[in-house]
């Protein structure tokens, strides 16, 4: 095997120079990916606990407030009204929030109310297709009488 020796143009290791800087590159570019991908998911699951906690307060609202008007479109609306504003930054619509009432089944004197919302949250990951993720999210509780 022939060697190159050190002269005065050649110094030793001067052909791995930039192989640090190729290294850097393939493994930079996957380390943000991942990163980017870490930062997405999280924003999915904070959407995620925005429509738990918008569907607990509007349950909770329906259960205490509107409990004399039960299973009426405006008790509803103004059910829907509460889950809406509980999740500013969704810009959710009534069409996302859905309000029923039934019958409990223990104490049949008594309705249960339940809150569901559904929302699409656009997952976008740099360099993958661009997809949603369906979440919803469902609270019940016995509304007082």
């Amino acid at each position: 095997m022939k060697t190159l020796a050190a002269g005065p143009g050649l110094r030793p290791g001067a052909y791995g120079r930039g192989q640090a800087s190729v290294e850097f590159a393939l493994a930079g570019v996957a380390f943000l990916l991942l990163l980017f991908a870490i930062m997405e998911m999280a924003l999915a699951v904070l959407a995620y606990n925005t429509i738990s906690f918008a569907a607990s307060e509007a349950v909770r609202y329906g259960s205490a407030v509107q409990a004399a008007n039960q299973n009426t479109a405006s008790t509803n609306t103004a059910i829907q009204n509460v889950a809406i504003a509980a999740a500013p930054d969704l810009n959710l619509t009534s069409g996302n929030v859905a309000v029923t009432w039934s019958t409990d089944s223990l104490i049949t004197s008594r309705n249960d109310i339940a809150v569901t919302i559904s929302y699409n949250y656009p997952l976008s990951i740099p360099f993958l297709k661009a997809t949603t993720l369906p979440l919803t999210s469902t609270s019940k509780m016995m509304a007082s009488q």
